[in-house]
């Protein structure tokens, strides 16, 4: 079949289903919109979902975070890059529907179905993203970062918001000791037993522009504090208990922002 028919046939199924969970569906008129459809929740809140089709490769449900169209110059690629709030993805092959947030998928992404040699922090279960386990979504937190701010100078943190400036870091944090913390602000989401973040198009910047990173978690109602230059590219915290702790296992609760602050 194919891949426009292919698509179609996806968004059907897609809208099929959520009809029969008794979810409004709208489709937008025309194709000049990024998302596929609106989808409203029981608490009136409006959703953008992207339909994609999940391919199956035998161990693992696979989908592309981007989409592709044609034009003079030939194949052009774009990424959703916050112009949709969540995929909607359909594998007739395993009969799975899944709900994935728009910031945890970069050009492509895997949801493990069948079992792993080692339960490695970088897999994403497809049972973790079922979508009638993550139905309904949180509310998204348009201020969040206006309420961390909020909760951080309540706590007698000294706080300089720096947003609205060219500077790469999002505040800057000053301790009893008049130290000074640049430091990005990330929303985290837990998957897979682990805190994740900078799971999408967007990071917190490097070590040569922050000190600090902090991560708000809805799924936890936690705030984490990591030292940028303490990992690489990114890293997850672990929530979920194991039978043994691994030297480099990093756990959420050693990272809670009471914990931490201030930094040694």
């Amino acid at each position: 079949m194919e891949s426009h028919r292919k698509g179609d046939l996806t968004e059907a199924i897609v809208v099929a289903e959520l009809k029969r969970r008794d979810i409004a569906v709208a489709i937008p008129f025309g194709d000049n919109e990024r998302y596929d459809l609106l989808a409203e929740d029981d608490g009136g809140e409006i959703w953008r979902l992207q339909v994609k089709t999940g391919h199956f490769d035998g161990e693992k449900v696979v989908f592309r975070g981007y989409s592709m169209h044609t034009n003079s110059q030939g194949h052009v690629r774009k990424e959703y890059d916050g112009d949709v709030n969540y995929f909607v993805v359909y594998c007739d092959e395993v009969d799975g529907l899944y709900l994935v947030p728009e910031s945890e998928v970069g050009s492509h992404m895997s949801l493990r179905v069948n079992e792993a040699e080692q339960d490695h922090r970088t897999i994403n279960w497809a049972a973790d993203y079922a979508f009638d386990e993550r139905w309904p979504p949180e509310p998204i937190p348009g201020d969040w970062r206006d309420a961390l701010i909020a909760d951080l100078r309540e706590h007698g943190v000294g706080v300089m918001d720096a947003r609205g400036t060219n500077a790469p870091y999002d505040v800057v944090l000053r301790d009893d000791a008049d130290t000074l913390y640049r430091t990005s602000l990330r929303p985290g989401s837990v998957s897979g037993g682990r805190v994740r973040f900078d799971t999408g198009t967007t990071s917190a910047p490097g070590p040569d522009d922050v000190d600090l990173v902090l991560v708000q978690c809805g799924d936890t109602d936690e705030t984490y504090l990591l030292e940028r230059d303490a990992y690489g590219e990114s890293t997850t915290l672990r929530v979920a208990p194991t039978k043994q702790k691994h030297p480099g296992t990093n756990r959420a609760e050693e990272h809670a922002f009471d914990r931490r602050w201030p930094p040694a």
